[in-house]
């Protein structure tokens, strides 16, 4: 199995997980459907008695949620006070508009995972892309754990032992939606981090965030060239000439269940339209600088079949080509994992609309970063992401006519990453982007019933990101993590510190872990007071910390005990950093590296973050209806939803609701 980097878009590709068959998960799919199909007079019968046990009058008959990631309140601001945003400065007026308090840190699969379960990180479990593996001091994804299990089949004598794969989420508490089924109300829930692998509600579901490629990581794209030098991020492939002048090469596609790769032969003709590409039983004809259309693809395993859908680019570097594939996003139509709920419902939609996107960092953020694609094919790819969901999401507002729809649109966060140093000046990707979702706003306005409610939501804000911090050469320099002795750099995974003199290592985005004695495989400090003050002295270092021209790195440094409330903050690092504006864990460290210097510029073209003190990058949250805005937190999104829908919220809720009534009591 291919294990890459642990996070496709913030850091690098990541961890595997188990090939389900797609016979089995189409045979579920039949089974499902039969099941639906037989039961709807009984379930149609029972909603109705069920929405009668609600504690409130509903204030709404349907909630609709457009999540807008990483969509700024200031900078949208900003453009309305220039005469932009003509529908987000209409919920101003008639509605509400304002700040919201995002999660800390301000990190997307953390504030999302709030968002859906109204707790802290504490009892969702969820404090960054990454937690620590601290017995091997490896970095592992926060959300999903993937592996198999022995499992023993057939009787008596015949009996066998296999592996039988496995995919399971690891974010705690449940999302609210899963409790609309006890009042009768429907929910269809696209692309909502941290779903996956898709839980069963009274609805429909698409996983968003952390839904990997087919070759087990979160996205690692193919790049077919005559070179063969590898990069991060992706993989190359030779590209080479054969006896007619023609190119062929060859794509590795998943692991088979003998261990081998599987793979597929292409060709790369030149012909009179242009250039044509041939792979295995597709062929397209690519125009440089242009993204293919979706291309299905059909890798064997034995008698099954893996089926993949894949983008191609061409374009030519001194006469030579280069040829581009997106990572293997995993089929809709014929899900070889389960990225829907229920699973035929992405074949619903692929039925509907074609191929789309199903990788949870489905925009090619790497490929951009390393020269392999240009700017304007990352946004030709970014864009029709977006297309695809806007088809979805309007489906779903079409058809579910009663209880949630909720849709988050991730390219306002993956255009801020790749264009923030541009600005927002007339034409910018950014401006252009923050017209586009205000033009989206307009049109889910258009489709309101009278007695709908609309929350226009981001998980975080922005701002820029021009310098790293390498953590832990910090923490080797204060005297808090020990290397062996000869060695000076570290590429990644902590090989190569010495474990029996280091008190603190940092992995992640935002954490610094102590090397704790009966927690880490091989810690050293006590529990306790000793913890406790070597926490205190290290957040207080952290706050010293400045660059060059004296300016402050650390906007604040807070221990966990201080803002996790729960029974997972054992997941939490002990120390979680605010970085100021402009400043962030640097791309090493946050995977276990160590560099020569702890300060040094960001030269990737990713060069805007939301990895900041929680305080500077606020989300946002507007609504057509009257709120008490002030003070308010994603965790008051669930509450909020939940009262609109005249259900009070559960009692390990921590938001509160925003509407006037609740607030006025």
């Amino acid at each position: 199995m291919l294990i890459a980097l642990p996070v496709s878009a913030y850091v690098g590709p990541g961890a595997g997980f188990g090939i389900v068959t797609s016979f089995l998960v189409f045979l579920n799919a039949i089974l499902a459907s039969l099941l639906s199909l037989l039961l709807w007079p009984i379930n149609l019968l029972r909603r109705y008695f069920l929405r009668r046990r609600k504690q409130y009058k509903p204030l709404a008959k349907r909630v609709i949620v457009l999540g807008l990631d990483g969509f700024s309140p200031k900078i949208a601001d900003t453009l309305m006070n220039e005469g932009e945003l003509p529908n987000l400065k209409s919920l101003k007026s008639t509605g509400t508009l304002g700040e919201m308090a995002t999660t800390c840190p301000g990190i997307s699969p953390v504030a999302w995972s709030s968002f859906q379960t109204g707790v802290n990180p504490g009892k969702h479990g969820i404090f960054d892309f990454l937690m620590p593996d601290r017995k091997r001091y490896l970095p592992v994804l926060s959300s999903v754990k993937t592996g198999s299990v022995s499992e023993e089949k057939g009787i008596g004598p015949l009996k066998f032992t296999s592996d039988k794969p496995f995919v399971k989420l690891l974010r705690k508490s449940k999302p609210f939606w899963v409790d609309l089924k006890k009042y009768g109300l429907r929910s269809t829930v696209l692309r909502v981090p941290i779903t996956y692998p898709p839980e069963p509600l009274d609805g429909h579901l698409l996983s968003g965030m952390c839904v990997p490629d087919l070759r087990g990581t979160q996205g690692s794209y193919t790049v077919f060239s005559e070179s063969k030098q590898d990069m991060t991020g992706g993989i190359r492939s030779e590209l080479r000439k054969d006896k007619n002048g023609d190119w062929i090469a060859t794509l590795t596609g998943p692991e088979m269940r003998n261990g081998e790769l599987s793979s597929l032969d292409l060709e790369l003709t030149h012909s009179k339209e242009g250039y044509s590409l041939t792979i295995g039983t597709e062929t397209a004809i690519l125009i440089p600088g242009q993204l293919s259309p979706w291309l299905n693809l059909s890798f064997r395993d034995g008698r099954n079949k893996i089926k993949a859908i894949a983008r191609f680019c061409l374009t030519f570097t001194d006469e030579e080509p280069l040829l581009y594939a997106t990572a293997l996003h995993v089929d809709p139509a014929s899900p070889s994992v389960p990225i829907s709920h229920p699973v035929h419902y992405s074949r619903y939609l692929a039925g509907l609309y074609g191929p789309f996107a199903t990788l949870g960092l489905a925009e090619d953020t790497w490929a951009l970063s390393n020269g392999i694609t240009s700017p304007d094919v990352f946004l030709q790819q970014a864009w029709s992401i977006y297309e695809e969901r806007e088809k979805m999401f309007f489906d779903a507002v079409k058809m579910n006519k009663k209880g949630l729809v909720v849709c988050v649109f991730d390219t306002s966060d993956r255009i801020q990453h790749m264009f923030w140093n541009e600005g927002i000046k007339i034409d910018t990707p950014v401006r252009t982007m923050y017209r586009r979702m205000d033009e989206l706003i307009g049109k889910t306005l258009s489709k309101l019933r009278k007695k709908d409610i609309l929350l226009v939501i981001s998980d975080h804000g922005f701002t820029s990101f021009h310098t790293c911090i390498d953590f832990n050469k910090w923490l080797q320099q204060e005297g808090y993590l020990v290397l062996k002795d000869g060695v000076k750099t570290i590429d990644t995974s902590f090989k190569g510190v010495d474990w029996g003199k280091t008190r603190a290592w940092s992995m992640g985005l935002a954490g610094i872990m102590l090397n704790i004695s009966g927690r880490e495989g091989r810690g050293i400090v006590e529990a306790g007071e000793e913890a406790s003050k070597l926490t205190e002295d290290i957040c207080a270092a952290l706050l010293k910390l400045t660059d060059k021209s004296g300016n402050r790195v650390i906007h604040a440094a807070y221990s966990a005990k201080d803002v996790y409330t729960g029974p997972y903050c054992d997941r939490a690092p002990d120390i979680v950093i605010g970085t100021a504006e402009g400043y962030r864990a640097g791309w090493g460290c946050v995977t276990g590296g160590l560099g020569t210097d702890v300060l040094y510029p960001n030269e990737k073209h990713w060069n805007g973050d939301h990895c900041h003190d929680s305080s500077l990058i606020p989300g946002t949250i507007a609504s057509n209806r009257k709120l008490y805005g002030a003070g308010a937190s994603i965790l008051d999104m669930a509450p909020t939803i939940l009262r609109a829908l005249g259900i009070a919220k559960p009692g390990h809720m921590e938001g509160k609701s925003l509407f006037e009534e609740e607030g006025a009591e």
